[in-house]
């Protein structure tokens, strides 16, 4: 296995991604980041699931030569996905630069990706190329001006496949056209404890959209975190879909800021011993399994947002959202960890962490 892939990854274990610790505006307390995502093909060139292995990896040196033209893709890591086991790939994704699919796929395929882990281009997952950029708070604007550029770029070194009659020709349907989505990162603890979050994410899917939870398996849930996402865009302006998937997000927003105004009005005793059970076990607990980090930090975040805790530095807990992972865990002791040695080692890292705040 390659030693600079290697070295890589170790350092970046060592800290969170600078779009989650970058200092958001105050307003920013729900949507912690904005990533968007342009799916683009190569004209003449067979789709990744149907390539051979061969086209694949002429695919790979071919897109990954055009990204030096790209100034902060120049030199920046190349990971083959090939050189990665399986931890290594999860840790990939605990840090929100892949997908599944990505990590499951067979064959040549990597991913650019510059110093900041901001910006990123996959190649060969469904799509010849992803192109992504992901901004703290709610950015579309910014977010769009950036990709915009590094879809210039990269389409005057490679010629995309474009039909006049639908856009650009992806390898899902839903992609067709513009080949954007808008992806949102919310924070909803106050909608979950209120019990509404399904009947709230059930509406923004009646507008057009898609929901998820983040960091969980199965279909769980943790820490509180939700994706926003558009679906189609065939048909679609980058405008639109931009607008659609910011307003949705206002209006969760409001939900979310609505069910904490109740909770402070109908339950504020129980509201702040839930905040300060979550911070005092944190500080205090010898073993945290993952689920129970994530959530009690999850808490912490709603206090010090809603001002129930104070000396509670809100990039200890990004940090910690990322760190406490368990293929973060495996990668800072250096081996792969039995669950209990990880429930142990979580935490005594949160300890270290939070252990000198004031509440």
């Amino acid at each position: 296995m390659s030693g600079g892939i290697q070295t890589t990854l170790q350092e970046m274990s060592t800290a969170a991604p600078s779009w989650l610790t970058t200092t958001r505006p105050e307003t920013d307390d729900v949507i912690l980041a904005t990533r968007l995502r342009l799916a683009r093909n190569l004209h003449g060139r067979t789709f990744p699931h149907l390539a051979s292995e061969e086209e694949r990896e002429v695919l790979l040196k071919t897109i990954w030569d055009a990204c030096d033209a790209v100034d902060s893709l120049t030199g920046a890591p190349r990971i083959a996905m090939t050189d990665l086991t399986w931890e290594d790939r999860r840790f990939l994704m605990e840090r929100f630069l892949v997908d599944p699919a990505m990590t499951e796929a067979e064959g040549p395929r990597g991913i650019a990706l510059n110093r900041e882990e901001n910006l990123s281009v996959l190649v060969n997952e469904e799509d010849h190329v992803r192109i992504q950029y992901v901004a703290p708070g709610l950015a579309p604007d910014e977010t769009w001006t950036v990709l915009d550029k590094v879809d210039d770029t990269l389409g005057r070194e490679l010629t995309w496949a474009w039909r006049d009659s639908i856009g650009y020709i992806t390898a899902s349907p839903t992609n067709l056209g513009t080949g954007l989505r808008m992806n949102l990162l919310l924070h909803l603890p106050a909608l979950v404890l209120t019990n509404d979050v399904e009947n709230v994410l059930r509406r923004a899917v009646s507008y057009g959209m898609r929901v998820r939870g983040v960091l969980g398996d199965g279909g769980s849930v943790f820490g509180n975190l939700f994706r926003l996402s558009n679906d189609p865009t065939l048909g679609r302006s980058e405008e639109d879909i931009l607008r659609s998937v910011s307003g949705t997000a206002h209006q969760l927003t409001r939900y979310e800021l609505d069910a904490r105004a109740t909770l402070r009005q109908e339950a504020p005793v129980q509201l702040e011993d839930k905040i300060h059970r979550a911070l005092g076990l944190l500080k205090s607990a010898r073993i945290l399994s993952e689920r129970e980090c994530l959530n009690l930090l999850s808490a912490v975040r709603l206090g010090v947002n809603m001002d129930v805790l104070s000396g509670v530095e809100m990039h200890r807990l990004d940090t910690l959202t990322i760190l406490a992972q368990s293929s973060h865990l495996d990668r800072r002791e250096g081996r792969v960890l039995d669950p209990n040695e990880r429930d142990i080692l979580r935490a005594g890292m949160v300890r270290d962490s939070l252990g000198s705040g004031r509440n």
